[in-house]
C-alpha cells in the first residue's frame, strides 16, 4: 500500500455581517446550522455533502464528500492497452473525500487540499448556496465568509515595512489556467480579486506560453520602486494567495529591498514560500472503499495539536 502527502491549508476565518439588525452568527454556529449541516448541493459540477464527524469545545472536524457522475473517465487495460468504459450504474458516481478542522479559539481552518474533492472557496460557495436556498436561516441573518492568508514568518508585514523596494518578481505556470481560476473564484466574491499583472498573464496565455514571468528591478543604489505603487500590489497578494486553486499556478512571489532591521543588505522575501500550511501522510489503497475518514481525522487532529501553540502566538 502506498502513502501520499496531504497538504493542509491553514487559513484564518472571519464572518462578515452584512446587515446590522440581523442576528450575528459565529462560524461554528454556521457550520452547525441544520440548513447547512448534512446538506447536499451541486457545486462546481459535483454533488457535495457536508457532515461533522467530531466536535469538542475547542474544534469542529468536518468531512466533505464530493460525487462526480458526469464526464467520467474511461479505463485502460495496462497489458492489452484496450480502453473501455467504467462499470458504473446510472445511479452511481465516483466519490472523493476531504477533511477539515475548524479551531474555535484561533478562528482558523485546517483544510485538506484535494483537487479531486473541492477547494476551500468551493466550500464557501456551498455554505452560501445553503444560505440562499434556506428557509429559516436567511430570515435570521445575512453574512459573508472571508478567508485570510496566514504567513509563517510574518514576512508579509516585513515586506510592507521595507524602507526601500529594489525589486519585484512573480512567476506563474499555465497562465491560461490561472486566468480561468481567478475568473471562477471572482464569480462568488463581492470584493473581487484584482491582479495588477493581468494584461501580462493574458498575453502569455494568448501566446500559448507555459510560463509568465514579471520582473521589476531598480539598479541605482539611491533609488527604488515607488512605494505608493508597489505596496498595493503586495497587499493584493495577501488575498490572492488565500485561494489554493489560484496559488497552485503561482511559482514564486518575491520582493527584494531593505528592511527596518537590515538597511545595508538587500533582503529577498518570498511571500509564497511563507504561506502557512501543514502536511500529513495517509496510506492509499489502490481501490478506496470508505474515503478513509478515520485515518484523515486522526491525522488532522495530530497536525492541529502540533501547530496550535505556534499559531496561538501568531494570531
Amino acid at each position: 500500500m502506498n502513502t501520499k502527502n496531504c497538504k493542509i491549508d491553514i487559513i484564518s476565518v472571519q464572518v462578515k455581517q452584512l446587515e446590522r439588525e440581523n442576528i450575528k452568527m459565529t462560524f461554528s454556529e454556521i457550520l452547525n446550522h441544520p440548513e447547512i449541516l448534512n446538506q447536499e448541493k451541486s457545486i462546481s459540477n459535483r454533488t457535495v455533502h457536508y457532515s461533522i464527524i467530531e466536535e469538542t469545545n475547542d474544534y469542529i472536524i468536518g468531512f466533505l464528500r464530493s460525487t462526480l457522475d458526469k464526464d467520467l473517465p474511461a479505463k485502460i487495460d495496462k497489458e492489452t492497452k484496450a480502453i473501455s468504459k467504467l462499470d458504473v450504474k446510472e445511479s452511481e458516481g465516483l466519490v472523493y473525500g476531504s477533511i477539515f478542522l475548524y479551531s474555535k479559539d484561533l478562528s482558523c481552518i485546517f483544510f485538506e487540499v484535494n483537487k479531486n474533492c473541492i477547494y476551500l472557496d468551493s466550500f464557501r460557495k456551498f455554505i452560501l448556496k445553503c444560505f440562499v436556498e434556506s428557509i429559516q436561516l436567511k430570515q435570521q441573518t445575512s453574512f459573508d465568509i472571508i478567508f485570510g492568508t496566514i504567513y509563517r514568518k510574518k514576512e508579509y508585514e516585513r515586506a510592507l515595512e521595507m524602507t526601500q523596494f529594489k525589486g519585484f518578481k512573480m512567476k506563474v505556470h499555465q497562465p491560461a489556467k490561472l486566468l480561468a481560476e481567478i475568473t471562477n473564484v471572482n464569480r462568488s466574491l463581492e470584493d473581487k480579486i484584482e491582479i495588477d499583472f493581468l494584461p501580462e498573464i493574458q498575453k502569455a496565455a494568448e501566446l500559448n506560453s507555459d510560463i509568465a514571468e514579471i520582473h521589476y528591478k531598480v539598479s541605482a543604489k539611491e533609488k527604488g520602486l515607488y512605494k505608493d505603487k508597489i505596496i498595493p500590489i503586495i497587499e493584493s497578494f495577501s488575498k490572492l494567495l488565500g485561494f489554493s486553486e489560484i496559488r497552485e499556478n503561482i511559482d514564486s512571489v518575491e520582493i527584494v529591498g531593505y528592511t527596518i532591521d537590515n538597511t545595508k543588505a538587500k533582503k529577498p522575501i518570498d511571500l509564497l514560500g511563507d504561506v502557512y500550511y501543514g502536511v500529513f501522510k495517509i496510506s492509499v489503497p489502490r481501490l478506496d472503499a470508505n474515503l478513509q475518514k478515520n485515518e484523515r481525522k486522526d491525522c488532522i487532529k495530530k497536525l492541529y495539536e502540533k501547530e496550535y501553540l505556534i499559531l496561538k502566538s501568531y494570531l
